[in-house]
């Protein structure tokens, strides 16, 4: 039903020890925020007979001091056979308490339509486990509004989810029939009745505030700076013999 699925292609998976180097070379180059992302992280390996757990074992054991490590979109499936291990690298202090996770709707009719593999239960299980286990877990999502044959009461139901969850990062799109997509095929929602359900889920996302818990702590801050025009004009110059 997505473009993604024919722009993505079949799963190819780096070898781990690759990613490693990559990662201790962008650091040893001055890089301080390393940023794990893929189509679907939680997929990684499972093309070459390993998975997302062991390569976070091994990133975070090896990830130099005052260097942070962020992990990309995963679809909620994958992170699902991998929630302990998953939790246990997030809670790590190189380790942002982060992680985009796409549930586009809050209704499993509308999610089949989609044919998605997932259930609204599976999502509210990732949820519920890594804001357990998660100290200020912050999880992102995606909501798709007025997919076709999105009824209003089924829109309703994705209005609970993100109420129940209150999460800080919605992103927020109305549905757009895609050229070469099944779902561009399907009769569409009146647009003025997609608009409207944006606007309700904006004005949803609004109403709450997500980080009041931070009021009157002490947090790490990770500051960048950049070099002057006259620090890179000196990189740049050939060393003298």
């Amino acid at each position: 039903m997505c473009i993604r699925d024919s722009a993505r292609g079949t799963l190819g998976s780096y070898q781990p020890e690759a990613i490693l180097k990559r990662m201790l070379r962008a650091t040893s180059e001055g890089v301080r925020e390393i940023w794990l992302t893929s189509e679907d992280t939680g997929a990684y390996g499972r093309d070459i007979g390993t998975d997302i757990s062991q390569l976070l074992k091994l990133l975070v054991k090896n990830i130099p001091e005052n260097i942070m490590l962020r992990i990309g979109m995963t679809n909620p499936p994958y992170m699902y056979e991998h929630l302990d291990s998953i939790a246990k690298a997030l809670n790590h202090p190189r380790v942002f308490a982060f992680l985009h996770i796409p549930v586009q709707a809050g209704n499993n009719n509308v999610l089949e339509a989609m044919v998605r593999e997932y259930t609204v239960e599976q999502f509210e299980y990732v949820c519920d486990y890594l804001f357990e286990k998660v100290p200020n877990m912050t999880i992102a999502t995606d909501i798709i509004c007025g997919f076709p044959g999105e009824t209003k009461e089924q829109f309703d139901d994705t209005l609970r989810l993100i109420e129940k969850y209150k999460l800080p990062v919605v992103n927020i799109s109305q549905f757009y029939p895609r050229p070469g997509t099944p779902a561009a095929k399907m009769k569409r929602v009146d647009t003025k009745e997609v608009k409207q359900r944006s606007k309700a889920l904006t004005q949803l996302f609004e109403s709450y505030r997500c980080y009041d818990f931070l009021l009157n702590t002490e947090q790490s801050c990770l500051l960048y700076t950049s070099p002057s025009p006259r620090d890179r004009q000196k990189s740049r110059m050939p060393s003298s013999a």
